[in-house]
Order: structure tokens, then sequence, then C-alpha cells
């Protein structure tokens, strides 16, 4: 019996990875982004890819002199809850990256990488690093506790590749 419960969970688990699909991230932001970047001074620097299971993705941001965010949602209105919550891309003008684990990053970068956390509630991971004079984020739903920090250090690269938007 317990060996039946244990291939169900790891069926269960499994299963959205399997259906994973992989987003065009400046695509699925172009609806607010051309707002976002006109309000803001900080670059605006997006992975071209990211992956996530196959739903209707919906955008929001906002952006200010010394600050942007740009979020991804899967469903409407979402504002950051957790059972809807896929990705935010957000970058503030003096700040510091923070995070739990040292990573490096393109063009000999250091960045700062904090997995999955829960208490209460959950906090997706997290990589941060320091560009243009402002500490960029990146926080998604993306991978498995063993994936999620090779996924976020390669959307970071991919950000920092692809330069401003």
């Amino acid at each position: 019996m317990r060996i039946l419960l244990v291939a169900a969970i790891g069926l269960l688990v499994a299963a959205p990875s399997a259906a994973a699909k992989s987003y065009d991230v400046a695509a699925e932001l172009s609806s607010v982004l051309p707002r976002v970047t006109a309000k803001t001074r900080v670059p605006v620097l997006l992975p071209d890819r990211m992956p996530y299971e196959d739903a209707t993705l919906y955008p929001s941001g906002s952006g200010h002199r010394r600050s942007w965010e740009l979020s991804l949602a899967a469903a409407p209105d979402c504002g950051g809850a957790t059972a809807c919550f896929v990705a935010s891309f957000w970058a503030r003008k003096g700040e510091r990256p923070f995070g739990t684990r040292k990573v490096r990053l393109r063009g000999g970068r250091t960045g700062w990488f904090r997995p999955l956390s829960c208490g209460a509630s959950c906090s997706p991971p997290t990589i941060s690093w320091r560009e243009h004079g402002a500490a960029y984020w990146i926080q998604a739903n993306v991978g498995s506790q063993g994936t999620e920090r090779r996924i976020l250090v390669r959307m970071a690269n991919q950000a920092i590749r692809a330069g401003a938007r």
C-alpha cells in the first residue's frame, strides 16, 4: 500500500513538468511593456523565455522613475496571490540584491539565489543581481526544487544578454 501511495504522489509531482511549455516573456508582457518603459529610467531587462505549465498568462506592470515591476499570473487581477502567481520581474535603483546562495552570472557578475521557501505561505524562488546602478530580481514558479536554481540562472543570463527592452 505504501509503495502505491509513494508512486501516486510521484506521478502528481511529475505531472506539471510534463505539461511545461516555453513562453516568450517579452511577448507575454507586450500589452503592458511600452507603458512601463515609458515611465522608468531604469533599463527593463527580461529573459527571452520562461518554462511554465500550459496556461493562459495575464500580464500586469508599473513603472516609476527609479523602479519598475512586471508580473505574469495564471488568472486576471491576481495581485500576487500564491494560487495564481507565475512570475515577477523588477528593478530598483539604489537597492542591493539579496539571496542566500551566491551564483555566477554572465560576464562575471555575482548573483544571489533564494530557493522556494514555505511557512504560513510559500515564497517562490528568486534570483537577483546588480546592473546599471540598480538591483534586478526575477521571482518565478519554475522547475522543481532540484532545477529551480539552474532555470533562474539561465533566465537571469538571458535578461543580461538581451539588454534593455
